[in-house]
């Protein structure tokens, strides 16, 4: 067993990077064939300027998703975007690329977590935590949901800055650092969490770099605060979850709650969800007392830990405690939903303090005593590695299709509305509109959304509820104007709405998007209804511009020929 132990600590940085490659894709593998899912639609399959690199300037200018026109929305991820392109432009759109890249970055992230590990523990102990990071089924997320390439970018570029950081005591590698900071920034704006684990690491090992430090990385904040300015602004949010309409002391009552989820999901991984959205804003003793227990308690072990290798080890090992204690802690608050999130927890969001509670239990371990001798630790560690590798890959299976995802993530997360959506959405697919109507329902009665509202819509329309269809779609544009609600509207109304509201509804839709070729169509048809040929043809023209229009329906319109359309299961005449 000592044997085994020795030849551990001998093994060179190459051999552990070919180990953590094949131990990654044998681990992983279930999940490299599954197909784009959820958000993979908007920014991906149906984005227009992510399918070639050429259009790289536009991802620092805008948010991520396509809303039929152009590039929109509040989060601010260019560096994601641009791998997008950059994987879309060389392979297209085959989803086994996107998940071999990102695999590929989040093996090589927990390589440079095992050489940062290796500078404070023994390079057997700094394997074994840093295997533990790669295969923990919390972390499984990162790895088989391609949006999340967000999550492992900035791990990766701040998990190298920080590489980079300890390396070399010299100035002029700070602009390494600062780089891949930026890099890190650019892929989520939580890579500002690794430039404060950088001050934190120079402060208690480095002061004398801590002032040069700060001078060079305020270039990469600089340049990511203005690019994001410009982008999207500061403070720009989309309200998409229940605790965005709780207060302060509503969020600070369920925070409790969710630092007990991470606890719990990190020892036992079993139950896991994409995303969750309780809430707990009143004070009780099942959702509020209870958890904060569980968090005391887990507090007063690292205290505990922590004054005890203060106590009986050298102030070095108290400093390299405290440092991974400061991580794992950062990553937390980080989102205790002071500032409403767009859920209330998200496996992807402990990924950060993953790492940084797997050192700080590597340092902890040197305080316990054993009455074996540590090689025989091996046999328990590597069934560890293994029951949790198993369960990671289990995972995987769980996103062979968005319903089954949504299904699992139903069972695991009984309030996750945007799940419910998904299944929703599947039914209609599948003909069943009543279920689809009811899923819709139920999504809505978790957290009205524009895309709930809009599912409703079209299963009471497939139904023939057309009423009951307009009613719906018309309060989904109270919350977002997408496109796809006004095209799904539009065509009702030129059905079964009188002729002034039909127009007014048309002048505020294409005001909106006046680039919607569906919306020209369908307003060419409803102009040539009413016996307007002129403002039939000029609408027609518009959609041609925009468009694949019917070549049949375009001659018909520009040559006056009368024809019946039948819409909505209503025979439309066109003069």
């Amino acid at each position: 067993m000592n044997r085994w132990l020795e030849k551990i600590n001998d093994l060179k940085s190459w051999q552990v990077a070919c180990a953590f490659a094949v131990i990654g894709l044998a681990v992983f593998f279930s999940g490299l064939a599954n197909p784009f899912q959820n958000d993979d639609t908007f920014q991906i399959v149906n984005n227009p300027p992510v399918h070639s690199i050429k259009n790289f300037p536009q991802f620092f200018q805008a948010g991520t998703y396509w809303d039929g026109q152009r590039l929109t929305g509040s989060y601010y991820r260019p560096m994601m975007t641009t791998a997008f392109s950059l994987i879309y432009t060389l392979f297209g759109a085959h989803p086994v690329a996107f998940h071999v890249v990102q695999l590929s970055l989040y093996i090589a992230s927990a390589f440079l977590l095992y050489l940062v590990f290796k500078r404070f523990l023994k390079p057997a102990a700094a394997l074994l935590l840093s295997l533990l990071f790669l295969v923990h089924p919390l972390n499984s997320q990162i790895v088989y949901s391609i949006a999340t390439m967000q999550d492992v970018l900035f791990f990766f570029f701040g998990i190298l800055a920080l590489y980079l950081l300890m390396r070399s005591d010299l100035v002029k590698s700070l602009w390494a650092v600062s780089a891949c900071l930026l890099l890190s920034l650019l892929s989520k704006e939580a890579g500002f969490v690794f430039i404060i684990v950088s001050l934190l690491y120079l402060f208690w090992f480095n002061k004398e770099r801590i002032l040069a430090f700060l001078g060079v990385t305020a270039v990469p904040v600089i340049i990511y605060l203005a690019l994001r300015s410009h982008a999207v602004g500061l403070g720009s949010k989309q309200l998409a979850a229940p605790i965005d309409n709780v207060s302060l002391a509503g969020r600070l009552l369920t925070a409790p709650s969710i630092v007990e989820f991470y606890i719990t999901k990190f020892t036992f991984p079993w139950k896991l969800a994409s995303t969750y959205y309780w809430v707990y804003p009143k004070f009780t003793l099942t959702q509020t007392v209870l958890p904060l227990v569980v968090d005391l308690i887990a507090a007063g072990l690292i205290v505990y830990a922590g004054l005890l290798i203060r106590r009986k080890h050298p102030k070095t090992d108290f400093r390299v405690f405290s440092f991974f204690a400061a991580w794992t802690v950062l990553g937390v608050i980080l989102y205790l939903q002071i500032v409403p999130l767009d859920m209330t927890v998200c496996e992807t969001w402990f990924y950060f303090s993953v790492a940084g509670l797997l050192g700080m239990i590597g340092v902890a371990l040197r305080s316990v005593k054993l009455r074996v001798a540590p090689a025989w630790l091996l046999v328990p560690v590597v069934v560890l590695l293994c029951i949790l590798g198993i369960r990671s890959a289990f995972r995987g299976t769980d996103y062979r299709s968005q319903f089954i995802l949504a299904q699992h993530d139903v069972a695991a997360s009984p309030g996750d509305y945007s799940a419910m959506i998904s299944i929703s959405q599947h039914l209609i697919d599948q003909g069943n509109f009543k279920e689809a109507a009811a899923y819709a329902q139920r999504s809505i009665d978790i957290y009205p959304a524009v895309s709930n509202y809009n599912l409703l819509g079209v299963s009471l329309e497939q139904s023939g509820d057309y009423p009951g269809a307009a009613k719906a779609y018309n309060t989904a544009l109270k919350y977002n104007n997408l496109s796809t609600v006004y095209e799904n509207l539009g065509l009702i109304l030129v059905v079964y709405s009188d002729p002034s509201t039909t127009s007014r509804f048309f002048q505020k839709a294409l005001s909106v998007y006046p680039h919607d070729y569906k919306l020209w169509v369908y307003l060419a048809i409803f102009e040539g209804a009413k016996g307007s040929p002129d403002n039939a043809k000029a609408a027609i023209q518009n959609a041609m511009k925009y468009g694949a229009v019917p070549q049949l329906l375009y001659a018909d319109i520009m040559t006056n020929q009368p024809f019946a359309l039948p819409l909505l299961g209503k025979s439309l005449v066109v003069r």
